[in-house]
């Protein structure tokens, strides 16, 4: 469950931004006709995110997002109208995905959204194969019952195939270190090579923006490694990020590893205050000075 939510919550991360989200179905597109075709009918400027007070988080996931955007159309009144987007990331093939779409469905888009016709975008960066179109609403029921159709369309969009490896110079650099992140994430070798290239793009943001979006990406990644992998991915993320001059993720562990020592530290020492023993016997048990240890008494 760790791992799922990992995916998850770097993904809404990323794709929360209704450009970053419109720039990832234009890169997809490329090679998806029925996701072309969608696009060809909407206007990608008005893509906006269905905001979280809209939607019901008993009945829909943490990690999937919403949006609404408009018709492209050169009359006013159709391009008023409102087509809804559900975004819902996967790692692994699940089978329990069409009831869980039709629940986030209801709630976000029949329930809230006035009934708007809805697309249904599955972004996948497992391993095994995840092809889901040919599965029905009620498979358990007799063949009679497989009729009844999904009360919205449905598109899987694989991240393996949403961009060649060439390419990463020429997408934005949020979106491009996700993709390359989400794309390799269960190949080590892969990521290693393809980390520099994507992190060079950061270069153009402003530096806390790149060093925070750096750190997200690292928490994320090293949730898939173990033992020696762990330890290799770590060292290599910190190459790549002291290459372009940033903060290595291997530091900013070691400063929050010394903070929470230090404080366990003034916590130990603020029990033996708590019990009168003496200063002059705190100051050698921890190695700090009377000063400090008073000051902490007052």
């Amino acid at each position: 469950m760790t791992q799922k939510f990992s995916h998850d919550s770097y993904v809404r991360s990323v794709l929360k931004d209704p450009a970053r989200t419109a720039e990832l179905l234009r890169l997809a597109s490329r090679k998806n006709s029925n996701l072309a075709q969608f696009l060809a009918t909407v206007n990608l400027d008005t893509l906006q995110e269905i905001s979280e007070a809209f939607s019901d988080t008993a009945t829909h996931g943490d990690g999937d997002l919403a949006f609404t955007v408009k018709l492209e159309s050169d009359e006013p009144k159709q391009a008023e109208l409102l087509v809804g987007i559900i975004e819902e990331h996967k790692s692994y093939p699940e089978t329990g995905i069409i009831p869980q779409l039709v629940k986030y469905w209801f709630q976000i888009m029949f329930r809230n959204q006035k009934n708007i016709p809805t697309v249904a975008i599955v972004l996948y960066n497992g391993k095994d194969p995840f092809r889901i179109e040919k599965e029905v609403m009620y498979p358990n029921y007799p063949e009679y019952y497989h009729k009844i159709g999904l009360p919205f369309l449905l598109e899987v969009v694989d991240v393996s195939e949403i961009f060649e490896d060439f390419e990463i110079p020429q997408i934005s650099p949020k979106i491009a270190l996700a993709l390359v992140a989400l794309k390799y994430v269960f190949n080590g070798e892969k990521l290693k090579k393809y980390l520099k290239p994507a992190m060079a793009g950061l270069k153009s943001l402003p530096r806390e923006e790149a060093e925070d979006f750096l750190t997200q990406t690292f928490i994320y990644l090293r949730h898939w490694f173990k033992g020696e992998a762990k330890e290799q991915f770590k060292m290599d993320f910190k190459k790549c990020s002291e290459v372009y001059g940033y903060k290595s993720i291997a530091e900013v562990e070691e400063e929050e590893m010394a903070e929470k020592l230090a404080q366990r530290d003034w916590d130990w020492i603020d029990a033996m205050i708590a019990n009168d023993i003496p200063i002059e016997k705190i100051a050698v048990i921890s190695g700090r000075s009377k000063e400090e240890i008073l000051s902490r008494k007052l």
